[in-house]
């Protein structure tokens, strides 16, 4: 009996002091996976419409990378962090079908985070409004769109066949080259840099490891977009941009450990300077120097399991136009906007409604009491991240765009009375007319504090 007692405080004793032992160490597991996406040579890269011809060269391999969570109960979730400019609803409709057929994951459970560098290629049913490109590049790009679904379906099924007890911790750290782009020359809104815009300079990090204290991934996130590279030869190379450079570092300073980017809610911001393959790699440099600061510095630890809220939320357009300006549009030496008034006659001559809205898939991913992430798809620009995580500063958010599907930009209040790109122009790329109507913000806010609000108090 004495024996047996002794056994008992021993355990009890080892449990409160080491981490692998304790209780709430198990409530986590964690499965990885990665699968180089690489497209094959020649092909064209989406992001800019002023591309001439296919790329030619790789500057650096692209990945897909997925990170896979399990609760004590079986819950799933999966991140997948993706090496590519955006994806779309259409293109993540047979990916989503087959991971719930073989894998039996509902939807809003697999989020796949676009990184949005402008270095990747282009994908069928993707930025329909772009210019078609050339019958011989298509071809390129539908081959590619296939083998890059298929692996999206592999690197998930393969994170949750490594799942496995996780301890979690987080921190910030902070990144300087997001320059807010959006200034005004004369009466029009253009551009630039603007030196006294909002911006997110955050850099959020949650290192995962084993039971055994080995590192085993480090995501990280930053709120600008991936458009280091707009000028020359380097233009016509894949690349990951400065989001790739980081992450080549991180896995060098930790062997072993997968290094995972989250986009965040940045879309009016670009990295300063931009023109060059160099200036993402200086940027590149600073970011994972971010990130190792908050690795290098005590983190302060994520416990228990996650809990999910997921939504798609309409967001109200302005009315269509009339036919007459279609028409004349359809005419249009432009050939996005012949493109866009072409798909809306379609509509019209089918007899069927003209879009007046748009659906945004929206989450909230809380792990324990200490982390809560909010993912919104479309390109999301920071006045979402700034108010966020004001208004959720007690739930300690991490803000990321670019998930699940990307439909358009996701302007706040401010730049649709501003107008330009995000707010107006834009839209022409993705097929809509628009824009949005001033109430998108606040719907989209509400609905973000409320589904954190229910996971708080489940």
């Amino acid at each position: 009996m004495k024996t047996s007692c002794s056994c008992f405080l021993t355990l009890v004793l080892l449990s409160s002091i080491v981490p692998g032992i304790a209780a709430e160490s198990s409530a986590l597991e964690v499965g990885l996976a990665v699968r180089e996406v690489t497209p094959e040579l020649p092909i064209r890269l989406a992001g800019y419409a002023a591309r001439k011809r296919p790329a030619d060269k790789v500057d650096l391999p692209l990945f897909a990378q997925a990170m896979a969570l399990r609760n004590a109960s079986g819950e799933r979730f999966v991140f997948v962090a993706l090496d590519n400019c955006e994806v779309s609803h259409a293109f993540m409709q047979p990916v989503l079908q087959q991971l719930a057929d073989t894998l039996h994951l509902e939807r809003g459970t697999v989020a796949v985070v676009s990184s949005h560098t402008h270095s990747g290629p282009v994908l069928s049913e993707t930025l329909a409004g772009m210019p078609a490109a050339p019958p011989g590049d298509q071809k390129a790009i539908e081959k590619y769109t296939r083998f890059l679904q298929a692996r999206l379906v592999e690197v998930v099924g393969a994170a949750l066949a490594d799942l496995n007890p996780a301890l979690l911790e987080y921190g910030t750290g902070r990144a300087t080259f997001a320059m807010n782009r959006r200034v005004y020359h004369g009466d029009k809104m253009d551009f630039g840099e603007n030196l006294d815009g909002p911006v997110d300079w955050e850099v959020p990090v949650l290192r995962v490891k084993g039971t055994n204290g080995a590192v085993r991934a480090i995501l990280f996130g930053y709120a600008c977009h991936g458009t280091s590279v707009q000028s020359g030869d380097d233009w016509y190379a894949v690349s990951g941009d400065y989001m790739g450079y980081a992450r080549q570092l991180l896995q060098a300073h930790q062997p072993g450990a997968a290094a995972l980017y989250l986009a965040g809610m940045g879309a009016d911001s670009n990295p300063s300077p931009r023109g060059w393959l160099l200036n993402a790699k200086r940027h590149g440099l600073e970011l994972a120097g971010a990130v190792i600061g908050v690795l290098d510095r005590p983190m302060r630890p994520v416990r228990g399991g996650f809990k999910l809220a997921y939504d798609e939320v309409e967001l109200p357009l302005v009315d269509p136009p009339a036919r007459e300006r279609i028409e004349n549009d359809s005419r249009s030496q432009d050939q996005a906007i012949k493109q866009r008034a072409e798909l809306y006659l379609k509509c019209l001559d089918a007899g069927q409604p003209l879009p007046r809205s748009m659906k945004l898939p929206l989450a909230a991913l809380r792990l324990g009491d200490d982390l809560t992430f909010v993912l919104m798809g479309g390109e999301v620009v920071v006045d979402y991240s700034r108010r966020l995580k004001r208004l959720l500063a007690e739930d300690h958010p991490w803000m990321v765009g670019y998930a699940y599907e990307i439909p358009c930009y996701i302007p706040s209040v401010r730049l649709l009375k501003e107008g330009g790109y995000e707010a107006e122009s834009s839209l022409t790329y993705y097929g809509l007319y628009g824009p949005f109507r001033t109430g998108i913000e606040d719907l989209l806010v509400n609905r973000a504090t409320a589904l954190v609000a229910g996971l708080r108090a489940r």
